[in-house]
């Protein structure tokens, strides 16, 4: 196994990372959109979309890294010493990786609070709204008897 497999490995850690890097950014676009007092469905939902093309970019980068990694891991096992500081910058690389999917992780469960409470008030609103048009039906069908008699 020459330099050129673990140099592989290194480089698809880091294209996680930075993809990682992205998503978060579009976790904090979205806490801020929900945020704001005129809430956008348009702009969340486009948000939404962008993540979920990071998200399958992400699937792609592990399946890649996996396939590859047990392709090569019998060779880094049996040579530790040669690839040590390969190695380390692997591990360094995937704690960055694990770090960031715990707080991409945090933000979806924050957001998806968020998301929650927002719909939660907005059916408060509709049955507010509801039973205030049935309050005008009940008063105009009480003024029309009156008005009968």
């Amino acid at each position: 196994m020459s330099n050129t497999y673990v140099t592989a490995l290194i480089e698809s850690l880091e294209k996680k990372n930075k993809v990682l890097d992205e998503i978060l950014k579009k976790n904090e676009e979205q806490a801020a959109l929900l945020k704001e007092s005129e809430f956008s469905f348009d702009k969340f939902d486009k948000s939404t979309e962008e993540k979920g093309v990071l998200i399958y970019r992400l699937e792609k980068l592990d399946e890649g890294f996996e396939a590859f990694y047990e392709k090569v891991k019998a060779e880094l096992d049996s040579d530790r010493e040669k690839y040590k500081s390969s190695i380390l910058k692997m591990q360094m690389l995937i704690t960055d990786i694990t770090d960031k999917s715990s707080k991409i992780q945090a933000g979806e469960a924050r957001n998806k609070a968020a998301l929650e409470a927002f719909f939660k008030g907005e059916r408060e609103k509709l049955k507010a709204g509801r039973s205030g048009v049935n309050a005008v039906k009940s008063y105009n069908r009480a003024m029309n008897m009156l008005n009968n008699n």
